[in-house]
């Protein structure tokens, strides 16, 4: 007996959804304009740094939004699943791209630390301290409804930590203005490297992991393992398979041995809710008695 399951998330308000990352797109571009205008003027490798770091943004809060609008694409006879799977690839090569940032500011930050030149502290001071408001206010779009999906979570305390990064530079700035340490600039397009570099690892793990159809870095098999053989009626389960469909949601196909057939209805009922409870949002399983002896072992 096999047994299919379909359930996707709905976030209370798809308009405010939408809104919100619309205003926090167009917050960031303009941000990050000003600061390459006044990093170029100001001859500011720190705030140049930062607007890659901001670029980085911007194309994050995009993945989350193209997440957000391919679960409402229907599934074709093509793709069985919608497109999906589209927000992992755009994930994967966003990462690939922070790579080459985090190398470019890196090296640049290096060298203006060997060879430092005047630059206005002021100017810094300002320019990051619109960009410690612009993250913290794009970041209070998200905050609402960051607890209903994994990419606007992603979103909003990801533009709560640049809200600290832009901060930091607001007191490198302070700090050049009064002390004329210029070379404070380069080191901080340094720190701001190390941060995108800590960032965009961890999307690269898991985009690389998802895209080969790893197990989420949030699943524990095991323990739901534990959890479906709790379900009354479940003998054992194995053969289970987790991967995911996109960066918000995970399948799952396992064999189930049951010690009653006609309990099938309620028995299904219990461990598709115990699978949803730990973020699994699509499940085939498929049912067995103990007599049928089944050879795939596979936990």
């Amino acid at each position: 007996f096999k047994m299919a399951h379909n359930h996707s998330h709905t976030i209370t308000s798809s308009n405010e959804i939408n809104r919100s990352f619309m205003i926090g797109i167009a917050l960031n571009v303009s941000y990050v304009i000003v600061e390459i205008i006044y990093g170029f003027r100001n001859n500011s490798t720190s705030l140049l740094s930062d607007a890659a770091h901001n670029v980085g943004d911007v194309s994050g809060l995009l993945l989350a939004f193209l997440a957000f609008k391919l679960q409402t694409i229907k599934p074709s006879k093509i793709f069985s699943y919608g497109l999906k799977k589209g927000s992992i690839v755009t994930s994967f090569i966003n990462s690939i791209l922070l790579a080459f940032a985090i190398g470019a500011i890196a090296w640049e930050g290096v060298h203006k630390i060997l060879n430092p030149s005047p630059l206005s502290g002021i100017t810094i001071m300002w320019v990051a301290l619109m960009g410690v408001v612009i993250n913290f206010v794009s970041a209070l779009l998200f905050k609402r409804n960051q607890k209903e999906d994994l990419n606007i979570k992603a979103a909003y305390w990801h533009l709560m930590a640049d809200a600290l990064v832009s901060f930091g530079v607001v007191i490198s700035g302070i700090v050049i203005q009064y002390t004329n340490y210029y070379a404070l600039d380069g080191i901080m397009a340094i720190v701001i490297a190390i941060v995108v570099l800590f960032s965009s690892w961890s999307l690269f793990k898991d985009s690389a992991i998802a895209i080969l159809d790893g197990v989420p870095n949030t699943i524990n098999t095991e323990e739901i393992a534990v959890h479906l053989l709790e379900v009354k009626g479940v003998i054992s389960v194995h053969h289970i398979h987790i991967w995911g469909i996109s960066t918000n949601e995970n399948a799952l196909t396992a064999h189930v041995v049951v010690d009653n057939l006609q309990k099938l209805p309620q028995i299904k009922a219990s461990l598709k809710e115990e699978l949803e409870e730990h973020n699994i949002n699509h499940s085939t399983l498929e049912f067995e008695i103990v007599e049928e002896n089944c050879t795939e072992t596979t936990l």
